[in-house]
């Protein structure tokens, strides 16, 4: 992904006071970004190069709970940290949020700082590599679905997930 928007131009637009906030974010495996904001000046300053998340963050079910049967995480296996890489090719200006930048970020093994290998993006990365060695190109899009109920999901599936309203 190529960016319009540069890690330069951030710069520019932190020392003008037209940023004011950096999202340096993960794609977890519900594809829901999670991360951490930044102070601007923070972020151009240093943890542009790395930060640090719980590897909790991709472990998690739609309602921040954790899911039995990972291995990477888990209550018995303790929680431990992974480094979240910047990819400032990803940089961009949010224009819903102003005075604000997102960058989506690599999982990193936090002692290895290798790709953790069951990370969304490092998924996708490895699919895209393998088309290409085969010579096909991947053109994809996301289909962004919203669902609102008025029942909570134990309500529902006390009710076996029928009739939901």
């Amino acid at each position: 992904m190529t960016s319009t928007y540069t890690f330069d131009d951030l710069k520019i637009d932190v020392a003008a006071g037209r940023i004011d906030t950096v999202i340096a974010a993960q794609v977890d495996m519900q594809g829901r970004l999670m991360g951490k904001r930044f102070q601007a000046e923070y972020f151009v300053d240093s943890a542009f190069k790395e930060t640090h998340s719980c590897n909790y963050l991709l472990a998690t079910d739609m309602e921040m709970e954790t899911v039995p049967g990972y291995k990477a995480s888990s209550w018995e296996k303790g929680y431990g940290d992974y480094t979240m890489k910047p990819d400032l090719a990803t940089l961009r200006k949010l224009p819903w949020l102003e005075g604000t930048a997102l960058v989506l970020c690599d999982v990193l093994d936090h002692h290895t700082h290798e790709e953790v290998p069951h990370s969304p993006r490092t998924i996708l990365k490895t699919q895209v590599k393998r088309l290409a060695d085969m010579g096909y190109t991947a053109f994809m899009a996301s289909e962004l679905e919203f669902f609102l109920f008025d029942q909570s999901f134990e309500a529902a599936l006390a009710r076996g997930l029928e009739t939901l309203v």
